[in-house]
């Protein structure tokens, strides 16, 4: 092994459609060590004995202002983010949730948001495993809402 410490992670993000379909994206900060400048969903990890769904609102709120509705789970995937101390072992899941508000107040953990139709995903500059999340959340938020 490495000798790094490994810390297993739980992140909770959010496919936040408004009323009129689209999807919330957030870019992260410049001075962030990870993905300067990348657009995400807004997400965090689950903290000791909280419950995925209040994590997921929870971290929603904080990240953007927006009280959300939970709808369904959506996509699950796994990443491992090596840094000089340690190695982080993250599980993500992504549900698919909705607001009644587009007025969004981003945390100072991002510099930017935007609302994305399906036609839009691949103009933006993120992972293509979130690419893929948006897009399998769009075919399933047309077959549920």
């Amino acid at each position: 092994m490495t000798g790094k410490t490994i810390v297993q992670k739980i992140v909770l993000a959010g496919v936040v459609f408004n009323k009129q379909g689209k999807v919330l994206i957030l870019q992260r900060s410049a001075d962030e060590d990870i993905y300067p400048e990348m657009w995400e969903l807004p997400s965090g990890k689950r903290e000791f004995f909280e419950s995925s769904h209040d994590s997921l609102i929870r971290e929603i709120k904080e990240e953007t202002g927006l009280d959300v509705k939970i709808i369904q789970p959506c996509s699950v995937f796994e990443y491992k983010i090596e840094k000089p101390n340690e190695i982080r072992d993250s599980t993500q899941i992504n549900f698919i949730v909705t607001s009644d508000s587009s007025e969004v107040k981003i945390s100072n953990e991002h510099q930017n948001f935007n609302w994305i139709s399906e036609g839009e995903i691949e103009q933006c500059d993120m992972s293509d495993e979130t690419k893929k999340v948006i897009r399998g959340a769009f075919r399933l938020y047309h077959k549920v809402l």
